[in-house]
């Protein structure tokens, strides 16, 4: 089986362009990477930000969770877009 790079599979969980957090990234792929120690809520967060950081996400919003943390959501962003078509 092919499995894409975890960091690609993060960017790929935006392209229906719904506003989503690590959390809810990581519940989309954590089955791929079932048997990687890496593939962890933290992991898939430090992803989002690189992704933020090279302009493919654009930061949605945040709220507090529930332990008071700050949580921020992501949106692809059109450049995002048209990267995640090349993949």
């Amino acid at each position: 089986m092919n499995i894409k790079p975890l960091k690609a599979m993060v960017a790929q969980a935006f392209v229906t362009g719904e506003s989503l957090d690590a959390k809810s990234v990581y519940e989309q792929i954590k089955s791929i990477y079932s048997n990687e120690k890496y593939c962890s809520v933290s992991t898939v967060a430090d992803h989002l930000k690189s992704l933020k950081a090279v302009g493919i996400l654009n930061e949605d919003g945040s709220y507090l969770d529930d332990a008071k943390a700050l949580v921020s959501k992501y949106r692809i962003s059109g450049y995002g877009l048209g990267k995640l078509k090349k993949i």
